[in-house]
This record gives structure tokens, C-alpha cells and sequence, in this order.
């Protein structure tokens, strides 16, 4: 009886808009408290970091007029985000070089490109010195073709491209793989050498 007039609540009132909770305005302790869970749950630099929290006081503005026209409030969180990033930079939670060190191994093992590391490691907001660093420490002066036919080896050997394909590869098959690999980042003379890869030269 209860769940039907559940239901009939629910049915008199499909045309109701229900509107989210407007979110709190932050206050130092609470984007400490947020800093602390992100870090907990993800491997973060420094930027991805300042940008979660700074997104807090960026939505608590849209939906809070007078937040929004309080620049020194807002400002006084702003503060309040380089300290506590400053904090966890001191603590080695936070640190550019060994998450750029991670991410490097973890996508060279995934079979990523030089140029998509980059790129991926950028858009984190990781200087672009400590990426160079972490991608030679990592490829530990090898020759860098090697390393990148190795590198598109691995994906086309997980995505079953090129010479990992179960059927014969045909010229149709051959141009969607090459344009797959070349969107992954390798270059063309790279991706002809996967696609030519004979498994007795091995």
C-alpha cells in the first residue's frame, strides 16, 4: 500500500523540476578537508590539485551572489589553497617529479608514445622539464626509435592492430591501423616498421 502511493506521488508530480542542492561556500578547513580525500583517492600534481579546489570556489560563486561580489573572500580562499598546497608539497605527498616519474611508467607500459605522455603529462599542468626528466630517466638513454617501436608494439599488440590481428590484414585493415597508430602519437616510419613486424625476426 505504501509503495503505491509512493508511485502516485511520483506520477502527480513527473512534471516537478527538482533543482540540486546549492553547494556551500568553501571555507579553508572545508578545501582542506577536500585536499586531503582528492590526495587519498588519486595520484595528483600540483596543478590538478589547485585546479579541484579552486573549481569549489569557482561553482560556490555561481551559485551564491554575494560570494560572488566578495573578492576578498574569495581571495582569502585563493590564499588558503597555496598553503595548503604548500603544506603537502612539504610532506612529499605532493610532488611533480615523482608523479611524472609514475605516469611515465605506467604509460610506457600501456604502450604510449613519447609525444601522448607529453601531452597527457602537460595537460596536468607538469612542467615540461620535468617531464623530459622523468621520460629520460625512465627510458634510461636507450635509442629513442627502439624505444618507440617497442612503445607501439605493446598497444598494437593490446588492441590487436597490425600483425596482432587475428584475421589476415587486408589494405583496408593496414590504413585504419596506420592512421590508429599515427593518431597514438608515432611516427610514420615507426608505424610502417610495427605493421611489417615479422614474429621470426624476434
Amino acid at each position: 500500500m505504501r509503495l503505491k502511493n509512493v508511485l502516485t506521488s511520483c506520477a502527480f508530480h513527473k512534471d516537478v523540476t527538482f533543482m540540486p542542492k546549492p553547494r556551500k561556500i568553501p571555507t579553508p578547513q572545508n578545501l582542506s578537508n577536500v585536499a586531503l580525500h582528492y590526495l587519498e583517492r588519486y595520484a595528483a600534481s600540483e596543478a590538478s590539485l589547485r585546479r579541484v579546489l579552486t573549481n569549489r570556489i569557482r561553482r560556490a560563486a555561481m551559485q551564491h551572489p554575494d560570494f560572488a561580489a566578495d573578492e576578498g573572500r574569495q581571495q582569502e580562499l585563493r590564499s588558503a589553497i597555496e598553503t595548503i598546497i604548500a603544506l603537502h608539497k612539504r610532506t612529499g605527498i605532493l610532488n611533480d617529479t615523482a608523479f611524472a616519474e609514475m605516469r611515465v611508467h605506467s604509460l610506457r607500459r600501456q604502450g604510449r608514445s613519447r609525444r601522448v605522455i607529453e601531452q597527457k603529462l602537460m595537460t596536468k599542468g607538469v612542467a615540461r622539464d620535468t617531464i623530459k626528466a622523468a621520460l629520460a630517466g625512465h627510458d634510461d638513454d636507450a635509442d629513442p626509435r627502439e624505444i618507440e617501436r617497442q612503445a607501439a608494439l605493446t598497444l598494437a599488440r593490446r588492441r590487436k592492430w597490425g600483425p596482432f590481428r587475428k584475421k589476415p590484414v587486408d589494405v583496408e585493415a593496414r590504413r585504419k591501423d596506420f592512421a590508429a597508430l599515427a593518431r597514438a602519437g608515432f611516427s610514420a616510419d615507426i608505424v610502417r616498421a610495427v605493421l611489417d613486424y615479422d614474429f621470426e625476426d624476434e
